[in-house]
């Protein structure tokens, strides 16, 4: 039995999750890691990541949360430095909300047989950002994590 389920949920809004809001930064390492959400709007939230290493970007994203026929969807498009993008143009990574416990927000990427993301907001200002694989336990043991 799979820790998450794979299947979108009926009733959550991307409005649901707006304690994202905010300016986020963290550490891993040496490394400076930083990811911003903007206010709900327009029935989405919009998110930028930035990871820097060396004092150089090693790559962005862009974010959106928006209501799709399948669910809430958590779209990602990254981009190295110069803005050049890793996905073709009318792609992105999708993943879809399976599960949403308070401020804990879990996430299916599409896609895939075995791969979540999870968003938990642990505090007022500290944010927990993973990747879940079941078939890929080391993937799991990397937490960002975040202050506001």
């Amino acid at each position: 039995m799979r820790k998450y389920p794979e299947h979108g949920l009926d009733g959550p809004a991307p409005d649901d999750l707006s304690w994202l809001e905010g300016s986020w930064k963290g550490r891993l390492g040496e490394e400076t890691i930083e990811e911003t959400w903007s206010p709900p709007g327009g029935g989405t939230l919009m998110g930028m990541f930035r990871w820097i290493k060396e004092d150089r970007v090693s790559f962005y994203e862009l974010i959106v949360i928006e209501q799709a026929e399948e669910g809430v969807m958590m779209r990602i498009k990254h981009f190295s430095p110069g803005l050049k993008g890793w996905e073709e143009k009318d792609r992105a990574v999708d993943f879809l909300l399976v599960q949403l416990d308070g401020t804990e927000a879990v996430f299916f990427q599409m896609g895939r047989q075995d791969q979540w993301l999870v968003y938990r907001l642990d505090g007022p200002d500290h944010l927990s950002v993973f990747f879940h694989s079941e078939e890929d336990p080391q993937k799991s043991e990397q937490v960002l994590t975040f202050t506001r």
